[in-house]
C-alpha cells in the first residue's frame, strides 16, 4: 500500500460512516429501504472509483512529479509558424529576430544562436543583434558569459556603446552574481543614453534595489 493510500481509506471510511449516520436517521422518521441499502449503495459509489483510481491513477507516484519542460502546443504552433515565415523571406532579418525570439521563449537556446549565425552573416552586424546572440549562448550555457559570449559583447559595445540588449545582459549577470556597482553601473549607462528603447522606471527601481543589497552588504 503507498504512502497515499492510507489518507484515502481513512477518508473514503469517514465517508461511508457519514452515509450510514444519515441513512439511519433517515430510518427513524420514514420507512426504511433496508438495512442492506447504504452498503450496496457505497459499494457502487466508492468501490468502482478505488479500482478506477488503483489502474489509472498511477498512486504510487503521487510524490515523484517532475517539471514538464517541453515547449507548449500554442508556442510550437507560434515556432513553426515563424519557420515558415523565415522559409519564405529568407534574407528578411525580421523574420530571423522573431524566431529566434520564439525559440528563446521556448528554452531552445541552441536553436536560436543558430538562426542568429545566420543572420549575422547574411548582413552586416548590428549591435543589438551581437547582444542577443550574446544572451542566448549565456542562457545556454546555463547562465555563463564564454569567451565567444564575452567577444560578442565587446564587439557590441563597440558598435553602440548603449546598447540596451548588451547593457541589460550585463547588468542583469552582475546583479545575480552580487557585483552591484558593476551592474548599477551598466543601467545608469543606459539612463545617460538618448535611446528610446530604455524603460527608465524599471531600470531606475532595479538600481535603487540594488543599492539596497549594495548597502545592506557593507
Amino acid at each position: 500500500m503507498t504512502p497515499l493510500a492510507l489518507p484515502l481509506v481513512a477518508l473514503l471510511l469517514c465517508v461511508c460512516g457519514i452515509l450510514l449516520l444519515q441513512h439511519q436517521r433517515c430510518a427513524v422518521r420514514c420507512p426504511s429501504p433496508g438495512k442492506v441499502f447504504p452498503m450496496v449503495l457505497m459499494s457502487i459509489l466508492i468501490l468502482p472509483a478505488m479500482l478506477l483510481y488503483g489502474q489509472l491513477g498511477r498512486p504510487g507516484d503521487w510524490d515523484t512529479g517532475t517539471v514538464d519542460h517541453r515547449v507548449g502546443y500554442l508556442l510550437q504552433k507560434t515556432i513553426n509558424e515563424d519557420r515558415l515565415a523565415l522559409d519564405a523571406s529568407p534574407s528578411d532579418p525580421e523574420r530571423h529576430l522573431t524566431l529566434a525570439r520564439s525559440l528563446a521563449a521556448g528554452g531552445q537556446y541552441d536553436e536560436a544562436v543558430s538562426v542568429m549565425e545566420q543572420l549575422l552573416a547574411q548582413q552586416a552586424p548590428q549591435a543589438s543583434w551581437l547582444g542577443l546572440k550574446a544572451s542566448y549562448l549565456y542562457y545556454r550555457d546555463g547562465r555563463t558569459l564564454s569567451d565567444d559570449a564575452q567577444a560578442l559583447v565587446d564587439r557590441a559595445l563597440t558598435l553602440d556603446s548603449a546598447d540596451v540588449t548588451t547593457r541589460m545582459l550585463l547588468a542583469n549577470r552582475a546583479y545575480l552574481g552580487g557585483h552591484y556597482p558593476e551592474a548599477i553601473g551598466h543601467w545608469e549607462a543606459l539612463l545617460a543614453s538618448d535611446t528610446a528603447q530604455v524603460n527608465r522606471t524599471a531600470i531606475g527601481n532595479a538600481i535603487a534595489k540594488a543599492q539596497a543589497r549594495l548597502d545592506a552588504a557593507q
